[in-house]
């Protein structure tokens, strides 16, 4: 039999509803059904099966972080990415994907000392009417010239510097990450082969985090460890200055209103000091409401 070789890999490239999103680093999409009908047995030894509700969703991973409010608030538009052929010339040695009408409602980063920080953007398909089914929704398209380079503010291998409150100092962090979630509702119904209506509402938004550290230091009164110190404090907020590649300037984080809500801490003999770690959300102003876009912005980047 003759050799056949059909691989693909590294994704590349990707541009989601008008964000350049740099340093790609997974795109992973997954389609089906999301309701199969079987019959009760009633004397088959199989089920009669129907299947309905088409969908296409997914998510993206790349090192670009700071496009996270980007990724969520961008226009609706597609997914563009493509991915490498193996064992074919680069002037066409690229499959193209595109990801129609992709809604995002999750996105999260997470720094981690030494490493590059990923942004992580979910997102579910909407169909463009009720003939439109996962066909529609991803189209790939063999034998494409390489794609343009797209570059990425990576960064984030280390937390310069970080305060919550104004007045609590935090140091030797060693890991931060934050998830913006939006409730995602969706319908399919009368002829519609896929979800023609998805909607990611701002309503009801949750935003909420971690930071973990070894600072272990503690407060004379009364006494108490910072991680102690963090979950009476009242909500306020959490700044957060991080290293960027390259040399570029470093960037400030300001989460709006964090309010610490369970702590933990734990010394372990094989690991060289003991690690902490706080959990919070944001906790809304009704007087100043936190909005994602706005004068008063639940996170900026600066």
């Amino acid at each position: 039999m003759a050799t056949v070789n059909q691989r693909v890999g590294i994704p590349q490239a990707v541009a989601i509803n008008g964000v350049d999103a740099g340093g790609a680093m997974q795109a992973r999409i997954d389609a089906g059904f999301d309701n199969v009908i079987k019959s009760a047995p009633d004397g088959l030894q199989v089920p009669v099966k129907d299947k309905e509700a088409e969908y296409v969703r997914g998510t993206i991973i790349t090192q670009d972080w700071s496009e996270i409010i980007n990724l969520l608030t961008g226009a609706i538009g597609t997914l563009v990415f493509y991915e490498r052929k193996s064992g074919v010339a680069e002037a066409t040695g690229f499959i193209q994907h595109t990801i129609t009408a992709p809604i995002i409602h999750r996105v999260r980063f997470d720094f981690t000392k030494g490493a590059y920080c990923p942004v992580t953007a979910e997102f579910e398909c909407r169909a463009a009417d009720e003939t439109k089914g996962i066909a529609d929704m991803w189209t790939p398209l063999d034998a494409q010239a390489a794609p343009a380079y797209i570059s990425a503010a990576r960064g984030g291998f280390r937390v310069v510097s970080a305060a919550h409150g104004g007045t609590i100092d935090i140091y030797h962090i060693t890991a931060f990450d934050f998830t913006l979630t939006l409730p995602l509702v969706k319908e399919c119904n009368d002829a519609d082969v896929g979800y023609t209506c998805v909607d990611a509402r701002l309503d009801g938004l949750t935003a909420e985090g971690s930071i973990s550290f070894q600072d272990s230091v503690i407060s004379t009164i009364p006494a108490s460890l910072l991680l102690q110190d963090l979950l009476a404090a009242a909500a306020g907020d959490l700044v957060v200055t991080v290293s960027q590649s390259q040399g570029a300037a470093a960037k400030v984080i300001t989460i709006a209103n964090v309010d610490f809500n369970t702590i933990g801490r734990t010394s372990d003999v094989n690991t060289p000091f003991t690690s902490h770690v706080a959990n919070f959300d944001v906790a809304n102003d009704p007087d100043t409401p936190l909005t994602l876009e706005g004068t008063d912005k639940i996170i900026a980047i600066a």
